[in-house]
């Protein structure tokens, strides 16, 4: 060959040599690394965006079939700033520097700023810092029209209380960590509902396209609507008389609560404690027991109140006629433990229970003990006893409701502190601990015709703008005969009589068992330095032969000897007079 053909072919060796080198590359890049490359394209225009579920709103209830707002949300804004794009991009593409960026947002957010600029600025490195949190609409629009590129905003909300303090307690909180007290707390897994995903392609400003085989998306679930059986009138009510009578009272008295519920369904109509606080800032309380809704979460020794229980076992039994006597010397023997009563001089002599349950004497609750054992405290005595207290009636265990509650303690007679004197005492509502909750759905039943029903506070859900009700349970079990229970329902409408009957509304049959406990000092013995009083009865029983409608149930926490008859006794009597009309119950002719 000619050294042109030599040439010639060279060159077209070369030129084939550099297409298979192309065509190489290409197979590399398009086969071999296809999926690295894709990924990486797509970690360029595919974003993957967190669709927030919308937390369920709360509601109270506004008589029989109306619902008001009690927790809503309210729309607003987190604005956050990239640092790293900031101060790298300073002064090119309308990129303003960081000063500037500093002094608008500063100008525009005010004391909605939640950082130290300092800080922000000081690590270059970060690409995510929020700086001001519950933005409003009007801030957002400030802070878009300045341009401020580095600078973005998502859309969050917060939890509003349009009926302010109102049912603070039982509503709760949920606070920076996620971490919830109250209904937010306990129904937080109904409330939150389950966040989404959005995985889209975008445009160069990062905004989602509707196009493209690798769009996914996840609908976010939002939370339940709950419907609370809390009447906000109730509520409010009992809130208004608990925090009078506190703050009208000779002091010492150092916290009220207040229940109120449907002793024939369950359902709680207001649970009510003093001091209250704003659930809304939440944050400026310094002393953490104002959050506690002692209804539920606190047991104690609610004393006297507990007579019924002892009463109702021993009627129910058999053991025991409310007319039946015993000799009363103001005490009594148990063991090695003289234990007497609160007036002790008070109706020395042959009496009969009725009279012993009219001035609460703990001699006329210990020999009902007595009889139930045929004459002493026996363990099948203080079994008996166990058995109504914790099985029948629900004490010392959790009720159910949907709050959180403590569990309580009832000592069994199998437990070395078992014993005699323990359950004398416990004949009285000393030594065993108990949650308001407890003791008023148990003393529910010996006085509806002797059905337990479990408290609830959930009404049902908001949905469409209706409630939509939740399922009515009924009555778990049957505590005592309806004999029992009408004969206990007679015995404490004569206590009511010799406490505060006078004051009720003429024509209404209400009944009432007060009590008042000395509490434990730091060396185990009983101090009356500090007190708890209380007062639990019902009130409804209408013209017709209708059960009782309502029972309310008092609890006051004293630096002082407080009492129930005086202390807490005109407490109920506000609240049942105003239950009666509240409800519209006939009077008896």
């Amino acid at each position: 060959m000619t050294s042109r053909e030599w040439r010639y072919f060279w060159l077209k060796l070369g030129l084939v040599a550099i297409a298979l080198i192309f065509i190489a590359r290409l197979f590399f890049l398009q086969i071999i690394e296809h999926d690295k490359y894709v990924a990486e394209a797509n970690a360029m225009r595919v974003k993957q965006y967190e669709l927030l579920a919308k937390r369920g709103e709360v509601y109270f209830m506004d008589g029989k079939n109306n619902v008001v707002p009690a927790i809503i949300n309210e729309r607003t804004w987190t604005v956050f700033v990239d640092p790293h794009f900031i101060i790298n991009n300073a002064g090119a593409n309308g990129v303003l520097p960081k000063e500037t960026v500093q002094g608008k947002l500063t100008e525009i957010l005010g004391d909605k700023i939640i950082v130290d600029w300092n800080d922000v600025w000081a690590n270059e490195k970060n690409m995510y810092v929020e700086v001001a949190k519950h933005v409003d609409y009007s801030m957002v629009v400030k802070i878009k029209d300045a341009g401020l590129r580095g600078v973005g905003r998502k859309e969050t909300s917060r939890r509003v209380y349009p009926a302010g303090t109102v049912g603070a307690q039982l509503l709760g909180f949920i606070n920076a960590e996620g971490v919830g007290s109250g209904v937010e707390g306990a129904l937080n897994e109904r409330l939150a509902g389950k966040n989404g995903m959005l995985k889209t392609v975008t445009d160069v400003n990062d905004i989602p396209l509707s196009v493209g085989d690798e769009n996914i998306e996840v609908a976010a679930e939002d939370g339940e609507d709950i419907v609370l059986t809390i009447d906000e009138n109730v509520q409010r009510k009992t809130e208004k008389i608990l925090a009078n009578a506190v703050e009208n009272s000779a002091g010492g008295i150092r916290s009220a609560s207040a229940l109120v519920m449907d002793p024939n369904t369950g359902r709680v109509w207001a649970m009510s404690n003093y001091p209250i606080y704003d659930p809304s800032e939440y944050w400026v309380e310094t002393d953490p027991n104002v959050y506690v809704n002692r209804v539920t979460e606190t047991p104690y020794e609610p004393a006297s109140v507990c007579k019924t229980f002892t009463y109702a076992t021993a009627i129910n039994e058999g053991k025991l006629n409310p007319d039946d006597t015993y000799y009363n010397e103001g005490f009594t023997m148990v063991d090695d433990r003289r234990m007497q009563n609160a007036s002790f001089e008070l109706k020395h002599g042959v009496i009969n229970f009725r009279t012993a349950l009219d001035y609460s004497f703990n001699t006329g609750s210990i020999e009902a003990l007595r009889r139930i054992g045929g004459g002493s405290i026996t363990k099948t005595a203080r079994q008996t006893l166990y058995d109504y207290l914790y099985n029948h009636f629900g004490l010392g265990q959790k009720t159910g409701i949907e709050i959180n509650e403590a569990k309580g303690i009832v000592v069994s007679p199998e437990e070395d502190e078992g014993n005699a004197v323990r359950y004398a005492n416990m004949t009285f509502g000393q030594g065993m601990n108990l949650t308001m909750i407890q003791v008023a759905a148990g003393f529910s039943s010996i006085i509806n015709g002797g059905q337990y029903y479990q408290p609830t506070v959930i009404a049902g859900n908001y949905v469409n703008n209706k409630l939509q009700p939740a399922e009515q349970k009924g009555a778990i079990r049957q505590t005592v005969s309806s004999a029992t229970s009408a004969e206990m329902r007679t015995m404490l409408e004569e206590v009511r009589s010799v406490n505060g009957g006078d004051n009720d509304l003429p024509g209404f049959r209400v009944g009432v068992k007060t009590g008042t406990a000395e509490t434990l000092n730091a060396s185990g013995t009983y101090t009356s330095d500090k007190t708890v009083a209380g007062a639990l009865g019902f009130g409804g029983e209408d013209a017709e032969g209708a059960m009782p409608q309502y029972v309310v149930m008092v609890r006051l926490d004293g630096e002082r000897l407080l009492w129930g008859s005086q202390d807490a006794v005109p407490i109920f009597t506000e609240i049942s007079n105003y239950m009666l009309q509240y409800l519209r119950i006939k009077a008896h002719v």
